[in-house]
């Protein structure tokens, strides 16, 4: 026993994690649905909505952020629908860069479904992080 609290004094040290920060120009938050939505579409826009709504709208004003739902069942979106890569219900963050434009299309929020608080919570730290330029 006391062999093994001598050894835990070893394993004190500092960890450092390398984080990928890129200065951002603005990025786009959509829900891509399409013409008829479930419970489960509905409850994805409903929470960007709010999420938008408590956190962002001084983005959403000054240009930092755009958001909306974009049904890609609409002839009219066509263009931004094939920008993305989006098929069906997905939430997806575009970003804005000194290297231009990509797109990430968010899993998490799939887990987060059952949660209201949860996945705005979750949706907050993740807009907030690229945002900042965290791209992890």
């Amino acid at each position: 026993m006391l062999f093994l609290a001598g050894c835990s004094n070893n394993l004190t040290g500092d960890v450092t994690l390398e984080v990928e920060v890129t200065p951002i120009e603005k990025i786009e938050v959509y829900h891509f649905h399409s013409d008829r939505q479930c419970s489960t579409c509905k409850t994805i826009g409903e929470n960007l909505d709010e999420t938008i709504e408590r956190y962002f709208l001084n983005e959403v004003n000054s240009g930092k952020i755009t958001y909306g739902h974009i049904n890609v069942q609409d002839s009219e979106n066509r263009e931004i629908t094939n920008r993305y890569g989006a098929s069906g219900t997905s939430l997806w963050i575009g970003i804005y860069d000194e290297n231009g434009f990509r797109a990430e299309n968010d899993q998490g929020i799939w887990y987060k479904l059952n949660d209201k608080e949860e996945f705005i919570d979750y949706l907050k730290n993740l807009i907030e992080k690229r945002l900042s330029g965290e791209m992890n």
